[in-house]
């Protein structure tokens, strides 16, 4: 299965208005942006990371399928965890730092795709313009698997955990 890892302060910088939220509210601001990218996530066939520099505040699980990753240095974490991945070519790291993490990225075999552009889409989502459906027309297994593990559907019927 394919991966993308998201430099998650640099897509949130490309975005307008973001960066204001950040400076005001850092961790609202971080659950905003995942909410925003949740419906992506939902409809692609790929796992999302997304790391933020710095410590986790309150929340740190996304909605859904995406695993968020707090550390000291995101760019360091990303080129560390494709240097010890089994296959790097099945990553896409997003970032728009070309010179450091992009570079780096695309020696060790991972895909590169600009913050600028993730952050187009997600603008394209808020705006209305994306033509993709809500709901994607099929799911496969492991979606499945996941959404029954997440809220139930087993023998009894019962969701798992606090809902």
């Amino acid at each position: 299965m394919s991966e993308r890892w998201v430099d998650g302060f640099n897509v949130m910088h490309k975005l307008g208005g973001m960066a204001d939220r950040l400076a005001e509210n850092h961790e609202g601001a971080r659950e905003k942006f995942l909410r925003l990218l949740a419906p992506l996530v939902f409809r692609g066939r790929e796992r999302w990371t997304v790391v933020f520099d710095g410590q986790g505040a309150g929340r740190d699980q996304a909605p859904g399928p995406i695993r968020v990753i707090f550390a000291p240095d995101a760019d360091a974490w990303i080129i560390r965890s494709l240097e010890s991945h089994l296959n790097p070519k099945s990553v896409t790291v997003v970032s728009s730092d070309e010179k450091d993490i992009g570079g780096k990225a695309r020696a060790l075999g991972a895909q590169v795709e600009s913050a600028e552009s993730l952050a187009s889409k997600l603008r394209r989502r808020v705006s209305g313009e994306a033509a993709e459906p809500e709901k994607p027309e099929s799911s496969t297994s492991e979606e499945i698997d996941f959404w029954l593990d997440q809220f139930g559907g087993g023998e009894t019927g019962e969701p798992k955990g606090d809902l």
